[in-house]
C-alpha cells in the first residue's frame, strides 16, 4: 500500500538577489519516514523548513501540504518565564492535562520532581528537553528539526534517537551529525544546486549511490573525450586542406556539442585539507592543572580537580548541558578566572580559543579575506588563506565581504578559521562543528588529528569525537574526570543507563496512564462522538462551498479557507481523544 503524502514540492523557485536557491525542484514527501536532509552550508536546506513552516514564502511554484499535516518545529530561541516550573511551563502553553504531561516527560527521563522545580534551577539540557516536551504535546505527524545536535545534549540526543525510532509519523531532519543519521534516518533528501533530489535508503546507502553515479560520470566523460580527441585529430590533419574545410569545420562544431554533453564532476570536500601552521610533535608537558575549582562568583560548578595533558593530545571535554564545560574552557583560555588553584601550559606554548559566541570590532570596514590575511601566521601564504577561506564555506565572491555584514554563522567561521591559521600551539574550541556542513566537519576532524599541537574541545557530534578524541574528561555533578576508556565506551555506557532509565520509566508511565485514563474515559469518548459528528457536518460544509468556488460564487473561497482550517482543528482534537 502506497503511503500517504504529506508534502507536494512542485516547481519551487527561491532566489535571494542574484543567488538561485531553489530552480523549479520538485519533490514528494510520505508519511513514516524519517529524512536526513542533506547538502552543503548555504544550499537551501534551512529555506526549505522555513518555506514549509510558512516563514517564507517562495518566488514561484508551491509547497503544498496534507490538511492533516501538524508541523512540529524547536524554536531556538528561550522562551522561558525562569520564575515558572517545568509543569507550568507546559500546562501554559500546551493543551495537554498534567498526567499527559508527566507521561511524555519521563519519555526523556524526565521525573515528575524535576518537572516541579523552577526552569531557573534546572540545565540547559534539561531546557531543551522541556521544549522537546512541548513540541510533542501537540502530537505532530511531521517533525522538523534542524541542526538538533546544535543544542541537544548526548543523553537528550540518545533519548530522541530511541523516541524517534518508535515515531509513527514523518520527520526531516538536518544535522552534520553522521551517527545520528544513520541510526535513525530511512531516506535522504539532497538540496543541491537548486534542487531536490530524493534518494531512497539511509546514509551510508546515498553516499555508496552518489559515488556510483560519479563513476558513471566519469566514465562518461571519458568516452566524450576520447570522441573529441579523434575528431580533433581530423581537424591537425586536414584543417589546412581547401577540399576537407567543410568537414573540419563541421567536426568542429561537433566537439563543441560533445562538450556541452559532458556532465561536472562533484569533488567531495573529504578530498580537501584545511591549512594549520606546522606544529612538529612532541613530548612533554601541554597542561598541568592543580586543586582549580572553577565557577562564576560564589557559585561553585567544580571544586579541588587535578588534570594533566601531554602534548599532541586531543582532549574531548564530554557531559551534560549545564555541567560546566564551557566554564572549565573559559577558565582554561583566560576568559574567567579561577576561583581558586592554578593551572599552567609547558613553556611556550601559544593557546587559542574559540567561543560558542563571536563578535567583532567592526569600526573599520575590513573584509573577510583582509582580517584572515592580518590574523594568520606570517608563514602562511596568501593562497592557503584564501584555501582556507573555502574551506570553512566562504566562496571567492564572499573574500571582499566586510565584516558588518556578516551573519552569526559567518562570524563563527570566520573566527574559527583564524583560530586555526593564527599558530598557536594549543587550541580550546567550544563546539566548533555548529555552523558548519557534515563534509566540513568530517575535513577539519582529519586535519586536526593529523595537527601536531594540542587540542581541548566541546563537541557533541559523535562523528567528529570519536575520530578525534585521545583523551576523555567526563564534567559531571561538580567533578571533572579523565574517562577510563575510548569514546566508543562512553557512548555505550551512557546508552545502557539510558535503556535502563527508559525501562524503569516505562513501568511509571503504564501505571500513569492507567491511573488517569480510566476516570477520563467516558468523558473521552462522550467528546470523541461529538468532535466526529462535528466533522461530519464540516465535510458536508465544505463539499458545498467547493461547488460555490465552482460556480464564482461571491465570497466562496474566503468561507472555504476558514471551514479546512476548522477541519484541521476538529481533526487534531480527536486524534487527541483518540490517543
Amino acid at each position: 500500500m502506497a503511503k500517504k503524502e504529506l508534502i507536494r514540492i512542485y516547481n519551487l523557485e527561491k532566489h535571494y538577489g542574484l543567488k538561485v536557491i531553489f530552480n523549479t525542484a520538485n519533490c514528494s514527501i510520505h508519511e513514516g519516514e524519517i529524512y536526513g536532509v542533506l547538502g552543503r552550508n548555504g544550499a537551501g536546506k534551512s529555506t526549505l523548513f522555513r518555506m514549509v513552516l510558512g516563514l517564507e514564502e517562495p518566488d514561484d511554484g508551491d509547497i503544498t501540504l496534507d490538511k492533516t499535516t501538524r508541523i512540529g518545529y524547536i524554536a531556538q530561541e528561550d522562551e522561558f518565564d525562569l520564575a515558572q516550573t517545568g509543569l507550568e511551563y507546559l500546562l501554559s502553553t500546551t493543551k495537554a492535562q498534567d498526567w499527559e504531561i508527566i507521561k511524555q516527560a519521563l519519555e526523556f527521563d524526565m521525573p515528575k520532581e524535576k518537572l516541579e522545580l523552577p526552569i531557573n534551577d534546572i540545565s540547559g539540557g534539561y531546557r531543551m528537553r522541556l521544549k522537546l516536551i512541548k513540541m510533542l504535546m501537540a502530537k505532530p505527524n511531521l517533525i522538523l528539526l534542524d541542526e538538533p545536535t546544535n543544542y541537544l545534549d548526548l543523553s537528550t540526543i540518545l533519548l530522541l534517537e530511541n523516541w524517534l525510532l518508535s515515531f509513527k509519523g514523518t520527520v526531516l531532519l538536518i544535522t552534520h551529525d553522521r551517527e545520528f543519521l544513520r541510526r535513525v534516518m530511512t531516506s535522504t533528501i539532497e538540496v543541491d544546486q537548486g534542487q531536490i533530489t530524493l534518494y531512497p535508503g539511509n546514509i551510508d546507502a546515498y553516499f555508496e549511490y552518489k559515488q556510483m553515479l560519479q563513476n558513471q560520470i566519469v566514465r562518461t566523460n571519458a568516452n566524450i573525450e576520447k570522441k573529441q580527441a579523434q575528431l580533433q585529430e581530423f581537424i591537425n590533419r586536414f584543417g589546412a586542406k581547401a577540399t576537407k574545410a567543410a568537414q573540419a569545420k563541421s567536426k568542429q562544431k561537433h566537439i563543441e556539442r560533445l562538450e556541452q554533453e559532458k556532465k561536472a564532476i562533484y569533488t567531495p570536500n573529504s578530498k580537501v585539507r584545511m591549512h594549520l601552521p606546522l606544529i612538529a610533535k612532541s613530548s612533554g608537558m601541554s597542561l598541568d592543572v592543580s586543586n582549580i575549582t572553577i565557577g562564576y562568583g560564589k557559585t561553585k560548578i567544580a571544586e579541588g580537580q587535578n588534570l594533566y595533558v601531554e602534548r599532541g593530545q586531543k582532549v574531548a571535554v564530554l557531559g551534560d548541558n549545564g555541567q560546566g564545560k564551557s566554564t572549565l574552557l573559559k577558565t582554561l583560555a583566560g576568559e574567567i578566572q579561577a576561583l581558586s588553584g592554578e593551572f599552567k601550559f609547558g613553556n611556550g606554548l601559544r593557546v587559542g580559543y574559540f567561543a560558542q559566541s563571536v563578535e567583532f570590532d567592526t569600526q573599520d570596514q575590513e573584509t573577510v579575506y583582509d582580517y584572515l590575511r592580518k590574523v594568520a601566521d606570517i608563514n602562511i601564504s596568501d593562497d592557503d588563506v584564501k584555501k582556507t577561506l573555502g574551506s570553512f564555506l566562504f566562496s571567492k565572491a564572499e573574500h571582499d565581504k566586510s565584516l558588518t555584514v556578516l551573519s552569526g554563522g559567518e562570524k563563527a567561521r570566520l573566527r574559527l578559521a583564524a583560530v586555526f591559521l593564527e599558530g598557536y600551539d594549543v587550541l580550546i574550541l567550544d563546539e566548533p562543528t555548529n555552523h558548519l556542513d557534515m563534509e566540513t566537519v568530517e575535513i577539519m576532524g582529519s586535519s586536526l588529528s593529523e595537527w601536531g599541537g594540542t587540542l581541548i574541545f566541546v563537541s557533541h557530534d559523535r562523528s567528529f569525537v570519536n575520530n578525534l578524541a585521545t583523551m576523555i574528561w567526563q564534567v559531571k555533578d561538580g567533578n571533572i574526570n579523565k574517562y577510563n576508556g575510548n569514546y566508543e565506551e562512553y557512548v555505550w555506557s551512557l546508552k545502557q543507563y539510558t535503556d535502563i532509565t527508559q525501562t524503569q520509566n516505562t513501568e511509571q508511565i503504564q501505571q500513569t496512564t492507567t491511573q488517569y485514563t480510566t476516570k477520563d474515559d467516558k468523558t473521552r469518548k462522550r467528546e470523541l462522538y461529538q468532535a466526529r459528528k462535528e466533522l461530519s457536518k464540516i465535510d458536508k460544509k465544505i463539499a458545498n462551498l467547493k461547488e460555490d468556488v465552482r460556480l464564482g460564487m461571491p465570497e466562496a473561497s474566503e468561507k472555504l479557507v476558514k471551514e479546512e482550517a476548522l477541519w484541521v482543528k476538529v481533526m487534531d482534537l480527536i486524534d487527541h481523544l483518540d490517543n
